[in-house]
């Protein structure tokens, strides 16, 4: 833009209060990268936050102009209508605003992604029109619409009333900018920014960003709610192949935390982490930490920092923060190699009592401020001090515990690096089964929760009164196991039998996974209908401590009962290897360890000799639920592909992730099981033990991605898993990982006799996903057994098999070897 037309400009906006240096306005990055601002960064967080339109920077657009802005693969386009700059802020314009009529189209080149527009637009691209825009930026946004307006004649005029239809809009929007906005402001080498709101005449309010300090720099997402619940669907996230994902500027090597839990169950804390800068230039570092405490302090070397949120930010300045996160600013910028010590003070209150003394650690991602990168691997060191009449477990390995009044003080310490740290406690009993290499402490609650235990007791009162030996329970229940049930189960009654499992869960494990990772598993407690398995420490559901026939009488289907005592605790298991040794690379590869150990615990419960071939069982029962469609309309194999981890769940599918991830996950395993297994061996998963075991000793605290596990199973592979040739399993995760759907097959042949034997000639029909879909589908003989196997690609595949004898009816996959739905 010539200089003399940014003097116009300038001279136009009659209430801005400094003469804007052309560099300063057209060049934010360059600008904040000479110079740091003059005001402390409280003021400006504040500032920007109030920033407001100026009604005298007002451009009149109209039909026969073209102003466009291009970002990504985003194109934005202002057909007619006014667009208003915000007022400059230490001579950096960051903000516009558009009323009237615009377009915005983008196209992403990766297949994941189309699929994920069309699940949500029902079109594999952002094609849609928009009447309002709100406009933020870092880059040349200001600059680059300036020189459209110059090239169109538009000149400023001032507009008040659009000022003021915007200036709540405005004020409720900008604190959600402000940080990411006032971060440019203290990188040496900042990264550019631009997010855009827009209101689509179709689709209601959504967002454009393209922000390449995040990993995946281009999103189109839309806030929604479903059934009362709050959701942000992301239409589409990714980076372009071209470019390196973002790297993280700091990593944690040791967090030391000692926390005080006080009797009305709040807490204080002070946790100093040791840090490592990966990158020069940066001084603003993000930590997870929940919205529920309040930061009193930050301080390094005895210096106070700035934070934020602090105990001085409003409740609807934190709401508006993008709340489990804490960002502290630093004096100066590290260099590449420089490590330093902050110390972190806070209060507040993560523990709920769900009645009963059933205790709740609401917080138990965020409860103390780290890193959130799952691979972000560091030692722990912890210190807590709670009320004496509790017991308490955490995460590692208890060096000591002793009372001091009505305190009781413990110290955990761990022994190898761990992305995660965790605490639990209640009113507990406990059992322990010592052992030479590790030991398990199983702790449950003497009484259930008290929501549960309404559940428990509502079918109670209806019944008890006509209950006889004769009379049995209508759920099936016989009547004297009934009145056991009515007694009010115990989950510390479950104790010494929990333990055994465990350890011999651990015991089938270590054949696959190598040794037990830690020396002390510690299984608690907690309410709900999940688990998680972190570091020595297992949160397990309270309905894994119950009986049948209490689970029964609280709702649990039978096989929501078998969900809880087949898998769940010893999904968790798993994860002391896979999550917890193993990490994953990204949002994207989760699906690895969630799946694994979904696997590993099928195979598990397989094993423990039940004559209900429980591996059979449950992955059938994992199909059907992947192709059946339910109260959606959607069946969860086309929600989209694995890789899209926590995104899979949305306002359209609320369980999407654990749908998807835990059913396919585990068949994905077992397809690859299967296609390395050698009949006839003395162990015919040699080379899937192999495989497993090259993961656990390679990718040790280290985090494994998808395109990782290719490469290492592609070192293993056999011949015959190189159905397109070369030594590439491309296909496999280009079928089955990230891509969606689940093949139908049906089957048609026709069969004579001939010299030497049967000839069997016919077609597989395989439908329900793409022509591009391969799979090597194996074909049975109900009369002689396996046949052979047709690569299936396409809609029809041709195939000619000859059998010594007559062959019957021909089967596909009877076996279950394969994820596929097949006519019968």
């Amino acid at each position: 833009m010539p200089l003399h037309a940014l003097s116009e400009y300038t001279a136009s906006m009659q209430s801005r209060v400094c003469t804007f240096a052309l560099i300063g306005l057209l060049c934010v990055a360059s600008l904040v990268a000479q110079q740091a601002p003059p005001r402390e960064p409280h003021e400006l967080l504040a500032a920007l936050n109030r920033i407001q339109i100026d009604p005298a920077a007002t451009y009149k657009i109209d039909p026969s102009a073209r102003i466009e802005l291009r970002r990504g693969d985003g194109r934005l386009m202002f057909d007619e209508g006014y667009l208003a700059f915000f007022q400059p802020l230490e001579g950096k314009v960051t903000g516009a605003v558009f009323s009237g009529r615009g377009h915005i189209l983008a196209a992403p080149r990766d297949p994941v992604e189309k699929q994920q527009l069309a699940h949500f637009l029902g079109a594999p691209v952002v094609d849609q029109n928009f009447a309002t825009a709100y406009l933020r930026f870092t880059d040349a946004t200001a600059a680059e619409l300036l020189r459209e307006f110059q090239a169109a004649n538009i000149e400023p005029g001032t507009n008040s009333t659009l000022a003021d239809v915007w200036q709540a809009a405005v004020l409720s929007r900008n604190p959600a900018h402000s940080l990411r906005i006032l971060s440019e402001s203290f990188s040496q080498s900042p990264q550019p920014y631009f997010a855009a709101s827009l209101n689509g005449s179709s689709v209601g309010a959504f967002d454009f960003v393209y922000d390449q300090a995040r990993e995946e720099p281009q999103l189109f997402g839309q806030a929604r709610k479903s059934e009362g619940f709050d959701f942000y669907d992301i239409w589409s996230s990714y980076r372009f192949p071209e470019t390196a994902a973002a790297r993280s500027a700091f990593r944690a090597i040791q967090y030391q935390i000692e926390t005080n839990l006080h009797a009305d169950n709040s807490i204080s804390g002070v946790t100093t982490i040791r840090l490592h800068a990966d990158r020069s230039g940066e001084r603003l570092i993000p930590f997870q930490f929940s919205s529920l405490l309040t930061v009193e302090t930050v301080t390094l070397a005895g210096q106070a920092l700035f934070s934020f949120p602090d105990e001085t930010t409003a409740a609807a300045e934190r709401a508006a923060s993008a709340s489990d996160f804490l960002y502290v600013l630093l004096p100066r910028a590290l260099q590449a190699g420089d490590e330093i010590e902050l110390t972190l003070r806070y209060h507040g209150n993560v523990i709920r009592n769900d009645g009963n003394g059933v205790l709740f650690v609401g917080a138990r991602e965020s409860w103390y401020p780290h890193f959130g990168d799952t691979a972000s691997f560091a030692m722990y060191d912890l210190t807590f001090y709670w009320p004496r009449k509790l017991r308490l477990v955490a995460t590692g390995s208890k060096v000591d515990e002793r009372e001091d009044g009505d305190l009781r003080i413990a110290h955990w310490r761990t022994d190898r690096p761990s992305s995660v740290s965790g605490f639990n406690l209640g009113e507990y009993a406990s059992a322990s089964l010592p052992g030479k290499a590790y030991s398990i402490d199983v702790y449950a609650n003497r009484q259930l929760e008290q929501a549960l235990l309404n559940r428990i007791r509502r079918p109670e009162a209806e019944m008890e009164a006509n209950l006889t030996d004769a009379m049995p329970h209508p759920l099936g229940i016989p009547a004297e196991r009934m009145r056991l049930a009515m007694s009010d189960p115990r989950p510390a009654d479950a104790l010494k039998q929990i333990a055994r499992d465990i350890d011999s869960s651990i015991r089938f494990y270590e054949t696959y996974s190598g040794p037990f990772p830690v020396h002390q598993l510690s299984v608690s407690q907690i309410p709900g209908t999940f688990g998680q398995g972190w570091p020595g420490l297992l949160y397990i559901s309270t309905y894994s401590f119950l009986p049948a026939e209490a689970q029964q009488l609280a709702g649990l289907s039978s096989s929501g009962q078998e969900h809880f005592h087949d898998l769940v605790p010893f999904h968790e298991v798993a994860h002391q290897w896979w999550g917890n040794v193993v990490g994953w690379s990204s949002y994207r590869d989760q699906w690895i360890d969630e799946g694994l150990a979904s696997y590993l615990s099928l195979l598990f419960v397989d094993n423990q000799k039940s004559p209900e071939h429980k591996l059979r069982v449950w992955l059938d029962r994992f199909r059907k639920r992947l192709v059946e469609k339910d109260s959606t309309e959607y069946a969860p194999a086309e929600i989209g592909s694995m890789q899209l981890g926590s995104r899979l769940n949305s306002s359209r599918t609320p369980d999407g992730f654990d749908l998807l991830v835990y059913g396919k996950g585990a068949w994905v395993f077992h397809m690859l099981r299967e296609l390395l297994r050698e009949p006839g061996a003395k162990n015919p998963d040699t080379r899937f033990i192999a495989l497993l075991h090259t993961l656990q000793s390679k990718y040790a605290y280290r985090a494994l991605s998808t395109e990782n596990l290719q490469r290492e199973l592609e070192a293993v592979m056999t011949p015959a898993m190189a159905i397109e040739g070369g030594n590439s399993m491309e296909w496999f995760f280009a079928d089955w990982v990230r891509g969606t759907g689940i093949p139908h097959y049906r089957i048609e042949y026709s069969t004579r006799r001939s010299e030497k034997g049967f000839v069997i000639k016919g077609k597989l029909m395989q439908s329900g996903v793409g022509n591009s879909f391969v799979a090597p589908v194996p074909i049975y003989s109900s009369a002689g057994g396996y046949l052979g196997r047709v690569i299936a690609g396409g809609p029809e595949t041709n195939f000619r098999f000859v059998s010594a004898r007559e062959p019957g009816k021909l089967l596909i996959d009877p076996q279950l070897t394969l994820l596929c739905v097949a006519e019968r």
